[in-house]
């Protein structure tokens, strides 16, 4: 049994108001590979849809089959249907899905503000109406505006009245902000009290993630976007524990999506070692070393990540989370069980610790009844039966 802390949903914005029409992120087909793209406003490139929905294809045998048929439907319809989403899970051995928008990932990239919260308000309605087919099995993080937090505040509210168990934030704030500054502190409070835990995840900020706009352009940008992308959360994951979020919010969770990690070690390493060497001796108002807070609050996210695994001696694995990233492409479906064993074999874990890593964090951090999801889900029994 594994609970995937990090799956996409797909999203299509049409319901603009008339006065934003103009201005609509909108999937475009780019007519040399012929992927489809969803692409914010003054955006080259935008998040590859059709990569997002082709798990179980290397993105070589993608290619093949457009090249066959450019109209070829790219994967089994689990990224934008949640009855065929449940079922794929459901043979993959994978009882509960924590999502995350997808085209999201661009619109968190939005400068203008009217304009992103529409689009936050309008995907968090189709997310909320996806997971509503199973709410205690498809569990969505919804996008959270921080322009101004007062109304990010009441759109966090609003989620969870509908339904959803989580919120996602910009990766990093524009220039000139940071999550430093206390501004922020009513929408930590307000996600302590719902007990919704908050995220950042790659390609979903402000500043370096809009960095996508060259990928693929040159040698310099593509090399570089790698590291910059995965630096942006670093930062930002270390500006919260510094700037003493997690002390003034002991009960918040902070998920780092979707960057692995392998970087636990060297990060908890440096913040102690800065810590212990020079700010420490400053008014920080901290009671615990900076790993500490990293530690309780933190979650992290990876896919496979062996280097991360083999660190484990350094870190724990208290707060990492093993995400399948169904139906991207880079996910381990249809093979995550046999993925997950085979990698933390090779690692030397022991089945406690796996267990940590692939159901008993997740559960905790989101509250899931591991009991009630080890039956299949009301909603796919009718399928499961008439196959046998």
């Amino acid at each position: 049994m594994l609970i995937s802390a990090d799956s996409p949903g797909d999203l299509w914005v049409d319901e603009l108001p008339a006065s934003l029409k103009q201005k609509a992120p909108r999937a475009t087909r780019n007519p040399d590979n012929l992927h489809w793209y969803f692409a914010s406003p003054g955006t080259e490139r935008g998040v590859d849809l059709t990569l997002s929905g082709s798990a179980g294809l290397s993105n070589e045998e993608v290619d093949a089959l457009l090249s066959e048929d450019p109209d070829a439907i790219i994967g089994s319809g689990g990224g934008s249907k949640p009855v065929p989403r449940l079922l794929d899970l459901w043979n993959d051995d994978t009882v509960v899905d924590i999502l995350y928008p997808t085209a999201g990932l661009a619109l968190l990239q939005l400068e203008d503000q009217a304009l992103g919260e529409a689009c936050y308000s309008i995907c968090n309605d189709w997310l909320a109406d996806f997971c509503a087919t199973d709410p205690v099995r498809l569990l969505g993080h919804a996008l959270v505006p921080a322009w101004d937090i007062g109304v990010g505040v009441a759109e966090l509210r609003r989620a969870h009245d509908l339904g959803l168990r989580g919120g996602l934030i910009w990766t990093s704030p524009p220039i000139g902000d940071s999550f430093i500054d206390r501004r922020y502190d009513p929408l930590w409070a307000a996600a302590s009290e719902m007990h919704m835990p908050m995220a950042i995840r790659t390609l979903a900020g402000q500043r370096e993630s809009r960095d996508i706009a060259n990928f693929d352009s040159s040698v310099e940008s593509s090399y570089y976007f790698t590291f910059r992308t995965h630096d942006e959360m670093q930062r930002s994951v270390s500006e919260m524990i510094v700037a003493g979020v997690f002390e003034r919010f002991p009960e918040l969770k902070m998920v780092g999506a979707e960057g692995g990690i392998n970087y636990a070690a060297v990060m908890e390493q440096r913040l102690d070692s800065g810590y212990g060497g020079f700010w420490g001796k400053l008014g920080h108002g901290l009671t615990m070393k900076p790993s500490e807070y990293f530690r309780r609050n933190v979650l992290l996210t990876y896919i496979n990540d062996p280097i991360g695994l083999n660190n484990l001696s350094f870190t724990g694995a208290d707060h990492f989370m093993w995400s399948g990233d169904y139906p991207h492409g880079a996910s381990t479906w249809p093979n995550s069980r046999a993925s997950v064993a085979s990698e933390c074999a090779a690692a030397g874990i022991d089945d406690a610790t796996l267990e940590k890593l692939t159901v008993t964090n997740a559960a905790e951090a989101y509250r899931i009844d591991v009991a009630e999801v080890q039956a299949p889900s009301p909603a796919i029994v009718d399928q499961l039966s008439a196959n046998g």
